[in-house]
This record gives structure tokens, C-alpha cells and sequence, in this order.
């Protein structure tokens, strides 16, 4: 890993709103809020698909997070881009007409309100299908659209206490622990984004849209592996061995001179290269304590000092060199610093600066895949509240500058 404090200063990505992408003609209805629809919906305006994003006058609730750059969050810069941003009043019946025709402009009608909410808004499906029977709506919720949770609020959080990921993330004293990140809320955008796509492909065979029903308890659960099915099978739990991989030996963190490295030379020829190549000791290859995975898991304690011992003779860049020569997978165990200033990630536009719509320097995270073809487009900065909403009801609903003033003075916009 080349730390390289100069990294953060390659030219700005500028925002391109003609750029054209894989779904380009695809329009979105965003009428979610926090991460997973709005994630969702992001993806698919990265992939060149117009979105409107719709928010009460105020906007969402997200929009107060912290940290802010000149009173704007950060966080919601995080899950808005490539978006145009509406203001509109759903509670009013103005409001509600604006938003059904909108649906009628609309592919896909992205929302992550409590499952019946649409229908109380006069918007669900089967009322939305009699407006555009090509309409996909993509719908996230925490439980989903069934099951006796159905009506239960969730958070990430929650999510992971209750899919047993905090538990397995545990480490030696037990202590459940939450993963600083938002796993479930961003598989569950993955899988959302995925759906929505297959729905697009079916829709061209058939002409028909559908709803998707996303849960995003469900989109953790997925993710989870084996854990849960190998306790229905063998009764089996996790052991709660922090950082310790648990089919394989050596693979953990160790400690070096200046910090920590994590190494896995657990497999067969890993554990051989690793003996003969770095320590020259092959005759821990056929040493009957450490010469199967069965046996190096059995012995995994005294395994790992023989590993600790020659790690902590080291820095963690030796080590990581050393490990790169000889071809097993080792990296320093980096700070947020220090991943936010790594060449490898910079060099494939998974961190980029930018600027947003009011010129204050920006930087975002990139979209993982890279199109040969139809590369990821950057359109629109992450908008302000309703920056969008003249232009929008102008262009797709025809309303004309006087009807536009009448609603916002109405408290409709």
C-alpha cells in the first residue's frame, strides 16, 4: 500500500449532464430517503438513467447529519448524485396529483417507506398500474412487504443484531459487536439495484412491470455464508475469535513493529510457500501439527506465535513486500487515514474529488464496476433541496412559470 499524501489533489471529476451511459432513457422516480433506496436509485443514475428525486419542502430528515460542508451533510452527498432534485407536498392533494403524474413519466419508482404507505398516499400499486402498466416499483422496507415483522421499524443497527451478525462478529470476551458501516442498508441497495435491472430485461421480453419487494434484513441474512444453515444442519455457532478466519490457519492479524498486518497463508500452498520461502523451515510442511487444515486449526494458538514471532521482527511494510514476492495475500492493517490516501483505490475512481453544486470542494466514492462500452456517468452533483423542481415540472409535466409560482406559494412545492 503506497501512502501517498498527495493523492487527493489529482484533478477535479467534472460533472457532464449530456454524458450517456448504459441506461440512458431510463427514468427514475426516487421517492426514498437515507442510504438503501437512495443508494439504489444512485446506482442506476450512475449507470446513465435519469432521476428525480422528491422530497417534502424541507427535505429529508438526512439532510440534518453530520459532518456538513457550509451546512449541507456529507451524508446525503453520499447517496444523491447523478440525481434532480424535486420539492413537493405529498400530504396535499396538489401534491399527490404531481406525483401520480410523474408516475405516468416514470419506468421505475424507487420508495423505502413502511410497507402501506403508498396506498394511504392513493399511490399504490394497483392505482399506480392503472396510470403505467410498464411501471417497475421498487420497494424497500426493513422486513418487507410479509411476515409478522412486516409492520416493525428497522435500522442497519437493528439488522445486524438480529441477523446474528453482531454476534459473529464477537470477539474472544463475547461482547457483540456492530460493524461501523451500514451493511445492511448497502446490500440491500445491491440487491435492489440488481432487481430492478432484471426487471427492466423482463419488462422489454413482456411490456409488463412489476413490484420488487426488497427487505433489508433479508439482503443481510444472503451475505451471511454458511453460518446460518450449518446451525440448522449441525447445531453448529461461530466461535467468537475477533479477527481469527474460521476455516483457515494462519489467517488473522499479527502484530509488527509499527502496527498490525493480515495475513491468510492458510491454504495448502500458502502454508508451504509461507514455511519454506519466508521462514525456511520446510519441515513445518510436514510437521503433523501444522500439515492439514484440520491439523493447523487444531493447533491454530501455537501456530500463530510461530507467526507472531517472526512478524513482530518487522514493519508492516517488510512484511507486506515480502508477502507480495513471494505471492500471499497480506495488507497493513490501515487506519481511515490511510485508506482514504491509497493509490489503488484512487487509481480506479473509487475515491474522486469533485466539487457540488455551489463549488465547495467534494470528495465521493466511486461506482465499483467499469464498462468497456457504456462507462458510469457523473451528471449532476448531489443536489440541494428542490434545486431541480422548476426545471423538472416544466420539462416533464408542461406546467408553466405562473403554476409553478400558484404552487409554491400554496405550500405545494
Amino acid at each position: 500500500m503506497n501512502i501517498d499524501s498527495t493523492v487527493a489533489l489529482r484533478p477535479h471529476v467534472t460533472w457532464d449532464r449530456d454524458a450517456r451511459g448504459a441506461l440512458s432513457g431510463v427514468r427514475v422516480l426516487d421517492l426514498s430517503r437515507f442510504i438503501a433506496g437512495p443508494l439504489c436509485a444512485q446506482n442506476l443514475g450512475d449507470l446513465g438513467a435519469d432521476v428525480i428525486k422528491v422530497e417534502s419542502p424541507g427535505g429529508e430528515d438526512a439532510r440534518a447529519n453530520s459532518p456538513a460542508i457550509n451546512g449541507k451533510a456529507l451524508y446525503t452527498m453520499m447517496y444523491n448524485r447523478n440525481k434532480r432534485a424535486v420539492t413537493l407536498n405529498s400530504r396535499s392533494p396538489e401534491g399527490r396529483e404531481l406525483l401520480r403524474r410523474l408516475a405516468g413519466w416514470a419506468d421505475v419508482i424507487v420508495e423505502n417507506f413502511r410497507p402501506g404507505t403508498l396506498d394511504k398516499m392513493g399511490i399504490g400499486y394497483e392505482t399506480l398500474r392503472e396510470i403505467n402498466p410498464r411501471l417497475i416499483v421498487v420497494s424497500i422496507s426493513g422486513y418487507g412487504q410479509g411476515g409478522p415483522y412486516r409492520d416493525r421499524v428497522l435500522f442497519d443497527c437493528i439488522a445486524q443484531a438480529m441477523s446474528g451478525v453482531m454476534d459473529m462478529n464477537a470477539g474472544p470476551d463475547g461482547m457483540p459487536r456492530l460493524m461501523k458501516m451500514f451493511p445492511a442498508d448497502t446490500l440491500g441497495a445491491t440487491q435492489a439495484t440488481s432487481a430492478t435491472l432484471a426487471a427492466l430485461f423482463h419488462r422489454e421480453r413482456t411490456g409488463e412491470g412489476q413490484v420488487i419487494d426488497i427487505a433489508v434484513l433479508d439482503s443481510l441474512v444472503a451475505a451471511l455464508g454458511t453460518a446460518l444453515p450449518a446451525n440448522l444442519l449441525f447445531d453448529a455457532t461461530p466461535e467468537h475469535n475477533g479477527n481469527r478466519d474460521d476455516f483457515n490457519a494462519p489467517a488473522n492479524a499479527f502484530p509488527v513493529r509499527d502496527g498490525f498486518v493480515y495475513l491468510h497463508a492458510g491454504t495448502a500452498a500458502f502454508w508451504s510457500r509461507f514455511c519454506i520461502e519466508i521462514l525456511d523451515r520446510p519441515d513445518l510442511v510436514t510437521d503433523e501439527r501444522f500439515s492439514s487444515t484440520p491439523a493447523r486449526m487444531s493447533n491454530v494458538t501455537e501456530l500463530e506465535k510461530l507467526v507472531t514471532d517472526w512478524t513482530m521482527d518487522h514493519t508492516g511494510l517488510e512484511v507486506e513486500q515480502i508477502f507480495e514476492r513471494v505471492g500471499i495475500p497480506c495488507s497493513r492493517v490501515a487506519d481511515v487515514a490511510t485508506a482514504a490516501r491509497n493509490e489503488q483505490l484512487w487509481s480506479r475512481d473509487m475515491l474522486f474529488r469533485t466539487h457540488d453544486s455551489d463549488g465547495d470542494e467534494l470528495f465521493l466514492v466511486g461506482y465499483p464496476a467499469k464498462f468497456s462500452g457504456s462507462p458510469i456517468t457523473m451528471r449532476f452533483a448531489p443536489p440541494r433541496v428542490g434545486e431541480h423542481t422548476e426545471e423538472v415540472l416544466e420539462e416533464i409535466l408542461g406546467l408553466d412559470g405562473a403554476e409553478i409560482a400558484q404552487l409554491r406559494d400554496s405550500g405545494v412545492l
